[in-house]
């Protein structure tokens, strides 16, 4: 198995191989998640590819499970996954032990296994562990794995990637190309029409939406979970609200009850599907329970599903995009409604660094010129701010606020 990987053409992910070396050779678990089919285990045997290359390490050494393969459809549980991995060990050497398990969801009492074995070869084992579905959730790691770990989450591909894999150079339109569809790996090993990606891109939902969500949490209302699904997915990035959802079940004669319409949505945040983004008083810090934005993990994903006008909905595409983009390099988001009852698109903190963004498609008149500006203005911190928007042209500093092109946003992050 080992030596297949080895021979694999694979395009390397530099932004998550080099952060995932910054912890080889410590005690941690190493867990890759995020939804389905965005290269997580790609980037697995990235790894695998480095150290073999890199390391004076046997192939013996290296115990690889992906249960996606049909060649470890017998391991089912921990005692499936025990007996294995004894089996393994009666050929390696005792120095360095590598365990990776792939989509370990599928293997029933998982963590017995790698809680287990992370404690006998705390000082000895490298392991990886990666999953896909709302079955482990971010926030249960603590619960599951009672060692030492470290998350590492797998988005699809940034602007920088798409460019890598089509082989072109970062132009305006390969990132209006890029904002449509250009997000998942797979989608460079087909033939690349719209039609074809397209087709692709709703499989992939389905495959979120049925095995992991409605499959798992034995959802009965099925036409209603995808209409809700739908209609958030065509209110991405405005203020959500009950009153919105109440109207709009209203308008539709349905009669659902509130709870079941709030774990519905959860649900979707458990897969990775949808983002929640709270609203912040700047001057309490307090959250308003209402006045709250989705954001979607993939752009794909919502034009996919969601009949849509490119160049309508251009703005709310690119503030999603930023929103990503911190997300991708591990800022907290937040949105701020400010005294004007205007509000501050993202506010993200990281490692005790605070950076305010506000986002439009151009800075076309003097009216959106001060509108944006006049927004960060309000803030009385010394901390920077952005505006950003797709003008070819940087406007002035004004207040010390900087204006950048937004297929540079990677500069200031």
């Amino acid at each position: 198995m080992i030596q297949e990987i080895l021979k694999e053409n694979i395009v390397e992910r530099d932004f998550y191989m080099n952060n995932i070396k910054k912890y080889l050779d410590t005690p941690l678990i190493k867990v890759l998640i995020w939804q389905r089919r965005v290269g997580k285990s790609t980037i697995l045997k990235s790894i695998i590819k480095y150290l073999y290359q890199t390391k004076d390490i046997i192939e013996n050494n290296f115990f690889y499970i992906n249960k996606e393969s049909p060649y470890f459809d017998h391991i089912r549980n921990y005692d499936d996954l025990k007996k294995e991995f004894e089996e393994f060990k009666k050929n390696t050497k005792p120095w360095k032990i590598f365990i990776w398990i792939d989509e370990i969801q599928d293997i029933e009492w998982w963590e017995k296994f790698i809680n287990g074995y992370s404690a006998i070869y705390w000082e000895q084992a490298e392991i990886f562990i990666t999953w896909s579905n709302s079955f482990l959730l971010s926030g249960e790691l603590a619960t599951y794995l009672t060692w030492r770990y470290i998350e590492f989450p797998i988005y699809s591909l940034s602007f920088e990637e798409f460019c890598i894999f089509k082989k072109e150079s970062r132009t305006k339109d390969n990132f209006i190309e890029y904002l449509k569809y250009g997000w998942l790996p797979a989608i460079f090993k087909m033939e690349y029409t719209a039609d074809t990606i397209f087709s692709y891109l709703l499989w992939v939902y389905n495959t979120i939406v049925l095995k992991d969500i409605i499959q798992y949490h034995s959802i009965k209302n099925v036409v209603f979970f995808k209409d809700l699904y739908k209609y958030t997915l065509a209110n991405i990035w405005n203020i959500v609200s009950w009153k919105s959802i109440k109207d709009y079940l209203k308008s539709q004669n349905i009669h659902i009850w509130n709870d079941t319409v709030l774990n519905f949505l959860w649900y979707a945040q458990d897969t990775f599907l949808l983002n929640k983004v709270y609203s912040v008083n700047p001057e309490t810090k307090k959250y308003f329970e209402i006045y709250n934005k989705y954001y979607v993990s993939d752009l794909w994903l919502r034009n996919a599903l969601v009949w849509y006008d490119f160049w309508k909905d251009i703005g709310k595409l690119l503030e999603n995009y930023v929103f990503l983009e911190l997300k991708r390099n591990r800022y907290e988001v937040k949105i701020w409604k400010l005294k004007s009852n205007t509000e501050i698109d993202f506010i993200a903190t990281k490692s005790w660094i605070t950076k305010y963004f506000q986002v439009c498609y151009l800075l076309g008149s003097e009216e959106t010129i001060k509108r944006e500006y006049n927004s960060l203005k309000e803030i009385s911190d010394n901390w920077e701010k952005y505006v950003i928007s797709f003008d070819d042209i940087n406007h002035w500093i004004d207040w010390w606020i900087k204006h950048i092109n937004i297929m540079d946003i990677g500069k200031v992050l």
